[in-house]
């Protein structure tokens, strides 16, 4: 049974309770015995035009029923697009998979682009409506005692509330109504549509743009026509008169922030924004957010001010990772060429990255080959955490470890264009200065230290440091800054050594369900298990039977590496 027929099959609030995983009784807590002014705190957040926009925000547990119950509509609302309309996606907002960058790609290389919105958009859905709409809707027609409690459990005040989990799933299915006269006209009419929460376009390549959709009153001003004022008023949304815009292929195009010309990309000056509060915290350490305030403390004076608060790296980090979802631009060039030369949004992204990673680092950072070595180092230093008391606290029971690892995550892969193992950390020494050396603030707190296998793959690291150093040879056994806060830490002084061989022998046998270790990249899955495996089922999974004093070496240099900078800085 689907979860759309388990809805419809629901006909007592103990069956609704159970499908939206609750016992009856706590549904009909929070629906009954909490006070309605105790479900939800408000407080206003302050538009583009200076007036305030009312968040109706749920408390914990009416939020996480809310949550719940979107969760089932959304699996409905899936699977309604998926049978009757074979997956295509009109409404952009609010829906899984979907988003402004979908929505606007529907109107790219137009040339018209005409957008309005609707006012009060969830306000505009009140009790009544939602009740009606599960109650007669021809996908659900559900039992109307469940329509109440959607109802009860959706609905604040008569209406949609800005701020509940449910709002914008249960405003999506009410909408699609209007979505569908809407595509309809389009056809008619030879234009796409879209929709996005309250945002409406409509966009063609006809020479001139269709009567029933928008009428031009002068040559600066366009009106709804009347076939489509007709269709949202015969769904009983309203149009918002301040928000009607006909924009041309001879101008910039915007469809829900995004411009939509020839191709999807953020508009100019958010780029130069992000790059101008990247350049400041490159500076200063620090960047701010401008926001514009109408009226500050009530003060008739102040209207207009600029209100400056610090940003994040956080928020930072957000603005360029959308900025790079949007748009990336195909860069041709040969992989040695991307690598050390990036360009645009890749190249601002690797500076900030720089930055948080290396620069602006609260405690020392160890860079690892890849992340078994974390599990192992890990493991290990639990173990020895009493003869390491500079490298790992210990709280009761709980550990916690005076440095952090650096997550080469797939996303940090992607932007340095960066390869796996020694050759990954050959790129990162080759690079370091050059970034480093953008920074003017107050960072290198702390070492950065490469822990690098003694291996065939380390003689690229050790010709780079022998250049660097002007050394006639490398001795692993020792440590090595090779440029600023950066430092090099061999696993071991023997040749051919890897992590692996700070294990005993007994450890490294170890035998699961008649498999062997290999270390190899190819391995046989009939009689061997890899790396990954070895460093979650054995060494993870029984860390505390297993002698981790090969380690000792390796730790005491690290020791060394962070008492020696902490003494010189």
């Amino acid at each position: 049974m689907t979860r759309l027929e388990s809805l419809r099959d629901a006909d007592t609030l103990n069956k609704f309770a159970n499908l939206l995983g609750y016992k009856p009784k706590s549904l009909t807590f929070i629906l009954y015995k909490i006070p309605e002014n105790k479900k939800y705190f408000e407080f206003s957040i302050p538009k583009k035009n200076g007036t305030q926009r009312i968040i109706k925000a749920p408390t914990d547990k009416l939020k996480k029923l809310q949550r719940h119950l979107a969760n089932l509509l959304n699996d409905c609302y899936e699977e309604i697009n998926r049978t009757q309309y074979k997956g295509k996606k009109i409404s952009h907002g609010f829906v899984r998979n979907c988003s402004i960058i979908t929505n606007a790609a529907n109107h790219k290389n137009k040339r018209y682009v005409f957008n309005i919105d609707l006012q009060e958009f969830f306000p505009s859905i009140n009790f009544g409506r939602v009740l009606g709409f599960f109650n007669k809707n021809n996908h659900f027609q559900l039992n109307p005692r469940i329509s109440t409690i959607i109802a009860q459990i959706s609905c604040h005040k008569n209406e949609l509330p800005q701020g509940s989990p449910c709002s914008p799933i249960i405003s999506n299915l009410i909408g699609h109504i209007l979505d569908i006269r809407l595509v309809n006209l389009a056809k008619l009419t030879k234009c796409t549509y879209s929709r996005y929460a309250d945002d409406l376009t409509y966009s063609t390549s006809k020479k001139d743009f269709p009567q029933q959709i928008a009428v031009m009153k002068n040559s600066n001003e366009w009106t709804v026509g009347k076939s489509l004022m007709k269709e949202i008023k015969r769904a009983n949304f309203f149009i918002n008169p301040e928000k009607i815009s006909m924009q041309y292929k001879i101008s910039r195009q915007i469809t829900t922030g995004l411009v939509v010309n020839k191709k999807i990309n953020v508009k100019r000056e958010y780029y130069k924004i992000a790059r101008s509060m990247c350049h400041e915290l490159f500076r200063n350490d620090k960047f701010y957010f401008n926001k514009k305030i109408s009226i500050q403390n009530g003060i008739e004076e102040d209207k207009g001010k600029i209100l400056k608060e610090y940003g994040s790296l956080y928020q930072l980090e957000s603005i360029l990772g959308f900025i790079k979802h949007v748009n990336t631009p195909k860069d041709t060039r040969d992989l040695i060429e991307r690598q050390y030369k990036p360009k645009g949004i890749t190249k601002l992204i690797r500076e900030f990255l720089f930055y948080k990673h290396f620069f602006a680092l609260k405690k020392p950072l160890i860079v690892c080959e890849g992340k078994t070595d974390i599990i192992y180092i890990k493991s290990a230093l639990r173990a020895l955490s009493s003869n390491y008391t500079e490298l790992v606290n210990k709280h009761d029971k709980k550990i916690e470890f005076n440095f952090k690892f650096l997550n080469i995550s797939k996303h940090f892969q992607d932007i340095f264009e960066m390869p796996t193992g020694t050759s990954g950390l050959k790129l990162l020494i080759n690079i370091y200065n050059k970034y480093m050396n953008l920074y003017k603030g107050n960072g290198k707190k702390y070492p950065v230290i490469m822990i690098v296998d003694n291996d065939e793959g380390s003689k690229e690291i050790k010709s780079i440091l022998k250049a660097r150093l002007k050394l006639s040879s490398i001795s692993p056994n020792d440590y090595y800054n090779v440029t600023e806060n950066l430092y090099i830490v061999f696993v071991s002084e023997k040749d051919g050594f890897e992590i692996e061989d700070l294990f005993d022998d007994k450890t490294l046998k170890t035998n699961l369900d008649g498999k062997t270790l290999s270390r190899n990249k190819d391995i046989n899955p009939e009689t061997e298990y890899g790396k990954h495996i070895f460093a979650e089922k054995v060494i993870k999974a029984n860390k505390r039977n297993i002698d981790f004093s090969g380690f000792e070496p390796l730790f005491d240099k690290i020791s060394f590496v962070m008492e020696n900078y902490s003494s010189n800085h």
